[in-house]
């Protein structure tokens, strides 16, 4: 398995937004193509941590070029146009198991 953890450092008062933009915009356009959300969560300092898990490094290219090429996604950049700055930074990071 693969998994892929996001980081954004969310504007605090900013949190409802971000949070109802993931869940009407971005979620659902994903689990679409098959990505699996492990979970999503937010920190006392304002973090949001998204954890996401594909088979394997070419099922998450796979997942990821259906996920650009939907016209959902053309959609939720025009939402989040309009909408305030949900967060001022973004880190991304791939991890394997080391359990299994």
């Amino acid at each position: 398995m693969l998994y892929r953890m996001r980081i954004y450092q969310a504007v605090p008062e900013n949190l409802a937004a971000f949070h109802e933009f993931f869940r009407d915009y971005l979620l659902p356009v994903q689990l679409r193509h098959g990505a699996r959300l492990i979970g999503r969560w937010q920190t006392g300092d304002n973090r949001v941590v998204a954890v996401w898990e594909y088979d394997d490094r070419p099922a998450y290219e796979r997942i990821d070029a259906a996920v650009r090429a939907d016209p959902a996604t053309q959609r939720a950049r025009e939402q989040r146009a309009r909408l305030p700055t949900l967060f001022t930074a973004k880190d991304e990071t791939f991890m394997s198991s080391t359990t299994t």
